[in-house]
């Protein structure tokens, strides 16, 4: 199931956002079909995608100004920043939008992100905002998927003997892409030797029948 993360090292922060976006998929009646995930942020930049692949999210939603927490306490040790600039370098489409308290400012430094909220504007306009923040997560979430079908089937067809050198080139595009995006969850050499092993089991066990079924015939005669 498709989800929405919620980043925001401020626990009350985070868990105001995470009762908007809750109350406002269960108005739109598409409670059942998204989850929302607010725990605890990864306290490292470099744990954050695999943290996102984890929960299966499509859709991230963040503070601007991290690193600061609540009385002086950090939880995290990166700034939003340097962090959906990291994001954007390997998943250039994934959906990000920034809800945070100085709108104008984080409007000035961020450019590569869907859309930015004040705290105040999106808790009093969550029913026209989540609607865009599903669009985008479920385009992002129809893309992988169609993509994943694909490759299946490519890697079907290549295991099988029967990929063409275009479908080849292909695949391995697309197991580029996977790796680099979700490196945590497939490894496509992996896939392919157990397509190619099955494929022997199954050639073996073909050749027994008919070696049977030759044996069957001639004691008929």
């Amino acid at each position: 199931m498709p989800s929405i993360a919620i980043l925001d090292d401020r626990k009350n922060d985070r868990e105001t956002i995470t009762r908007v976006v809750t109350s406002t998929l269960k108005k739109m009646k598409d409670a059942q079909n998204w989850e929302v995930v607010s725990d605890e942020p990864p306290s490292k930049e470099r744990d954050v995608l695999h943290w996102l692949d984890e929960n299966d999210a499509t859709v991230l939603i963040s503070d601007w100004k991290l690193n600061e927490g609540a009385n002086s306490q950090r939880v995290v040790t990166y700034e939003a920043d340097s962090l959906i600039k990291e994001i954007r370098n390997k998943r250039p489409t994934f959906p990000i939008f920034v809800i945070t308290g100085f709108e104008s400012e984080a409007r000035t430094y961020l450019k590569e992100v869907e859309n930015i909220f004040s705290r105040k504007e999106f808790a009093k306009n969550a029913e026209q905002l989540v609607p865009q923040m599903i669009r985008a997560g479920t385009r992002r979430y129809e893309e992988q998927r169609n993509l994943l079908t694909r490759m299946d089937a490519l890697a079907r067809k290549v295991a099988g003997g029967h990929g063409s050198a275009k479908a080849k080139t292909e695949l391995k595009s697309l197991q580029g892409y996977f790796q680099a995006e979700l490196s945590t969850y497939i490894n496509l050499d992996e896939v392919l030797n157990e397509f190619e092993k099955a494929k022997e089991r199954a050639d073996t066990l073909q050749q027994k029948v008919q070696r049977r079924l030759k044996k069957g015939k001639k004691r008929t005669r």
